[in-house]
């Protein structure tokens, strides 16, 4: 189901703007660059078992977890999958590919009925372009988490 995020935000925009600081990669920024970047998401819900991004593939999307649970994993030698970790409401994924224009570096599945908040790439981009705390604190989190992939 996809949600008219203009009239979510627009409904409740107190709300919407405290769940978005809650991402620790928005805490940066200010309320008018959340309110811009939330007019640009859309909302998804994908059920149990779905998977929302593989690795290895091209992307354009930016995810954060409204509610329910995803799995991250990541395929080693060949067919072997590791789990690296468990993300729930208010983590996020994707940033990876969207600062480093790179491919999926993991496989995100849906553990339970979940719900996201996705941007697009260009929107992203945008903000990252605009706030350069914003684009810093991203590449911190793409070297920590590609560790983490590496380490997996």
């Amino acid at each position: 189901m996809k949600v008219d995020m203009k009239s979510l935000v627009k409904a409740n925009p107190d709300w919407f703007l405290y769940q978005l600081k809650k991402v620790k990669a928005f805490s940066v920024l200010s309320d008018a660059e959340l309110l811009k970047i939330s007019e640009q998401m859309r909302s998804f819900d994908f059920k149990a078992g779905t998977t929302l991004v593989n690795q290895g593939e091209s992307a354009n999307l930016f995810f954060i977890v409204r509610e329910g649970s995803v799995e991250v994993s990541v395929k080693k030698f060949f067919f072997r999958e590791k789990r690296v970790a468990v993300l729930e409401s208010g983590d996020y994924f994707g940033e990876s590919v969207l600062v480093s224009d790179s491919k999926r570096t993991a496989t995100v599945t849906a553990l339970t009925d979940t719900t996201c908040f996705v941007l697009l790439k260009p929107s992203f981009k945008s903000v990252l372009n605009q706030n350069a705390l914003f684009k810093a604190n991203m590449k911190v989190v793409f070297a920590r988490r590609k560790t983490q992939l590496n380490n997996a």
